[in-house]
């Protein structure tokens, strides 16, 4: 895919625009840099990503210096958590070039770039452990329980007494089990979350860019394969049955099933108010209010799990006109 920007000087006036976009974006991201390194980290992949849509050859570059880190990985595993997070940045990028390239949809580069990533950070993981002898679900555990008993000693150090604090100790015990149970959950929904927000702004930024993007589709129109319903079925029946390795790995599917279907919920909820023409402030607000309530989530992954038979929105009734 070449990108060819057009000379004419009919544009000079929206070149300049856009490259004080840019400049901002980069003095933007220094000062993100000072303030957050780990936020930006996060969204290296998107001017790696750009750069080699713009200059092919870097590619090569970036993909040396991801195998270069990873062999020092394999060498000497307890580096800096940073340069973990670089590497891994490298690879995203790469396969978000690639990807793009292709001309998939957004679904589709989500899914392979998340299963890809996925891969990736357990191979890290399992050399981590491998080499330096530790547990990982110790490590989880001694973190939680830290977290928790400071948690209880700022309470007690304030003189506050409550139910809270009172049930906070004595089910912390079950809070560590749950947390430790559920933590590739927790690791998988944090990568598919990092990979979804990236490929949101670059693709916003190359659309900007005027760069050839094939899937234009706003967010609302994130639609999952009717095949996922029956993932999620299959996981909740294993885990109702409650065996103890089957009943784990099929928890773990359900709660990153569950996550896909929020963010379909979410879509949903994004499209009713585009359809109402509500203003952007009451939008904003309304998002704050259902992600404070404790539990009002549920109701946007139910309402994107039935979208797979009530089709809310109209988009598979709209598929098969097309192709017909």
């Amino acid at each position: 895919m070449d990108w060819k920007p057009d000379n004419s000087l009919s544009r000079n006036h929206g070149k300049h625009k856009r490259l004080r976009d840019i400049v901002t974006f980069f003095l933007v991201g220094v000062l993100f840099f000072l303030l957050f390194q780990f936020f930006l980290v996060i969204l290296l992949p998107i001017p790696l990503t750009f750069l080699i849509l713009r200059r092919g050859k870097i590619r090569w570059v970036i993909v040396l210096f991801s195998l270069a880190g990873t062999l020092s990985f394999i060498i000497q595993p307890e580096v800096s958590i940073f340069f973990y997070a670089i590497v891994i940045c490298g690879y995203l990028s790469f396969i978000f070039a690639e990807l793009f390239e292709r001309g998939l949809s957004t679904e589709k580069i989500v899914f392979f770039s998340s299963a890809l990533m996925i891969i990736l950070a357990l191979f890290f993981l399992g050399i981590y452990f491998v080499k330096s002898g530790h547990r990982l679900d110790q490590i989880i555990r001694d973190k939680i329980s830290q977290s928790i008993g400071e948690v209880i000693a700022l309470y007690e150090e304030k003189g506050m007494q409550s139910d809270h604090l009172t049930w906070l100790k004595d089910s912390s015990q079950q809070i560590e089990d749950a947390l430790v149970k559920t933590s590739p959950a927790i690791l998988v929904i944090f990568l598919i979350s990092v990979i979804f927000i990236d490929y949101l702004l670059l693709r916003r930024w190359l659309q900007y860019l005027e760069f050839p993007v094939e899937d234009r589709r706003p967010f609302w129109q994130w639609i999952l394969s009717d095949h996922w319903v029956w993932l999620f079925i299959l996981s909740g029946l294993v885990w109702y049955f409650k065996k103890p390795i089957p009943s784990w790995v099929s928890l773990n599917f359900l709660i990153t099933i569950s996550y896909l279907y929020l963010i379909q919920g979410t879509a949903i909820l994004i499209y009713f108010f585009q359809k109402g023409r509500i203003p952007l402030f009451f939008r904003y607000l309304g998002f704050f209010c259902i992600f404070l309530i404790p539990g009002s989530y549920i109701f946007l992954t139910c309402g994107g799990l039935f979208d797979t038979w009530f089709d809310f929105r109209k988009l598979r009734i709209k598929t098969k006109e097309t192709v017909a």
